[in-house]
């Protein structure tokens, strides 16, 4: 896991902002690191830390003392996770974190306490942790991480400095990927596209696995588009998977086959497809499903957005399926 600031690909303008503030010693107490999933939040909430406790005192962890090794290795005293129990951050948790919070450090200057993802917080989890953020302790700084940001209160939100982290574009990916090793470069664009510019997402991707998954949804849309029983929807469900990860993840996959049939009717250049590869289906399916692909495509961000409001996995894929049998061209 990188420790310095120079090591995350992307978001120049979020990393100078914090350097500077380390720097003037004005880094505001509480922060707030929002943007999509797999960019570099938690990446910079770590390089953070680092700086803050690097032995060198700079505005950059030097990333060989011995501070700088156990934060890579995590096992500092002074960085702290906060993280899911099962599927939310219980009150419990940040009741610990607030006496935490009032301590001394052990070993460096500050004490860093990570929440991650902090949108997983109940309602009273953030009342609970109102007052923490607003006066943390003279050597805390807190991190809020999430990719949900309306999913957290205004009031959380209000008592946070908020720092954006995007995605990047797919050619200065795939510039980073081959640079750095993380991919070979007959990979580095291709991985740069389906990743959505996202850095982390790019490096983790599955290529074999993704190959499997697309082409079985690409199956089932194809299936959707036919004059078949509807009955015969149930025999799909397999393709979405079982856990919420799982489905969210085919989800956010649909929403990019969809997008890319609305690229084709549109008539923009092929280069702009996330799924080249995979053109001649697309084009087919697209014409199935002509007029309706704004529809569609708001459809599956809605099932995109449900799945983690603790709903019924299953009907909810059901439902949706339904809903795009209606969104095929009438015949």
């Amino acid at each position: 896991m990188p420790v310095r600031f120079s090591q995350i690909a992307g978001h120049e303008r979020s990393l100078e902002i914090l350097r500077r503030s380390i720097a003037e010693g004005r880094l505001h107490h509480s922060l707030l690191f929002h943007g999509p999933e797999a960019v570099g939040k938690r990446t910079t909430a770590i390089a953070l830390a680092a700086a803050l406790n690097c032995e060198t005192r700079g505005d950059e962890a030097c990333g060989a003392c011995v501070s700088c090794r156990k934060i890579e290795k995590g096992i500092h005293p002074d960085l702290h996770y906060v993280t899911l129990e099962k599927t939310v951050i219980p009150i419990d948790a940040i009741r610990r974190l607030r006496q935490e919070a009032a301590y001394r450090p052990f070993e460096g200057s500050r004490r860093v306490f990570i929440v991650d993802p902090a949108d997983r917080m109940s309602p009273d989890a953030q009342n609970a942790l109102l007052k923490t953020l607003e006066e943390p302790g003279a050597t805390a700084c807190l991190v809020l991480v999430t990719s949900r940001l309306m999913h957290l209160l205004a009031t959380t939100r209000s008592r946070c400095a908020a720092l954006c982290f995007g995605t990047m574009l797919p050619s200065e990916l795939a510039s980073r990927l081959a640079q750095t090793g993380a991919r070979p470069v007959d990979e580095a664009i291709r991985v740069a596209r389906l990743s959505g510019g996202r850095f982390g997402a790019a490096v983790d991707l599955d290529l074999e696995e993704h190959e499997t998954s697309r082409d079985a949804l690409l199956a089932v849309l194809g299936r959707l588009s036919e004059n078949r029983p509807r009955a015969h929807v149930l025999d799909d469900l397999d393709a979405f998977g079982d856990d919420t990860g799982e489905i969210a993840r085919r989800l956010g996959m649909l929403a990019t086959l969809v997008r890319d049939m609305m690229v084709l009717v549109s008539g923009a250049p092929d280069s702009a497809l996330i799924h080249a590869d995979r053109i001649d289906d697309l084009r087919q399916l697209a014409s199935s499903y002509s007029g309706r692909l704004d529809t569609m495509l708001d459809r599956v961000r809605l099932a995109s957005s449900d799945i983690d409001r603790n709903v019924n996995r299953k009907l909810l894929v059901e439902t949706l399926m339904f809903d795009l049998i209606g969104s095929t061209a009438p015949r």
